[in-house]
């Protein structure tokens, strides 16, 4: 008897692990020394157009100026930092975000500022893009935010 009420609980917990989502959010050799008040976006179009607008939209609620553009360079005039993504679609009665990793890149140099990572468990929800976006890259201001990141005006309202 103790032997299935042990087999139960572990069999629980091994379903619910499964339930949770994963992120991680970590700041780059570059966070204290960057600016970030300009962008470029490497957007994807197609399927992801909606994961672009919903990236510009979260460095345009930081206060980034942001151009798009399918291949940024780092030498890219006027801006600050780079900013790529690559997203994850799977389908289960409708598409839904499987995951996204999205990176801050310095635009002189090319080091990294943040690095940001989201995945859906097995077990999957249907997550709102624009809000696992949003959240992520809030996360990953925050991570950066160390004393010498410079943000406009615009990102203390």
């Amino acid at each position: 008897m103790r032997f299935l009420i042990t087999l139960g609980v572990a069999g629980a917990i091994a379903l619910l692990s499964g339930c949770s989502t994963t992120q991680s959010v970590a700041a780059g050799p570059q966070a204290k020394a960057v600016p970030m008040t300009t962008a470029c976006l490497t957007v994807h179009g197609g399927n992801s157009k909606d994961m672009d607008a919903a990236l510009q939209r979260s460095l345009e609620a930081h206060g980034v100026s942001v151009q798009t553009t399918p291949a940024c360079d780092k030498g890219t005039a006027g801006i600050d930092m780079t900013v790529t993504y690559d997203d994850k679609w799977w389908w289960d009665v409708v598409m839904y975000l499987r995951a996204v990793d999205i990176r801050f890149y310095s635009a002189p140099t090319g080091g990294l500022i943040a690095s940001g990572f989201w995945k859906n468990s097995p077990l999957h929800s249907f997550p709102n893009a624009d809000g696992v976006v949003s959240n992520l890259v809030n996360d990953m201001f925050a991570q950066a935010g160390a004393p010498g990141v410079l943000r406009t005006s615009k990102a203390s309202q």
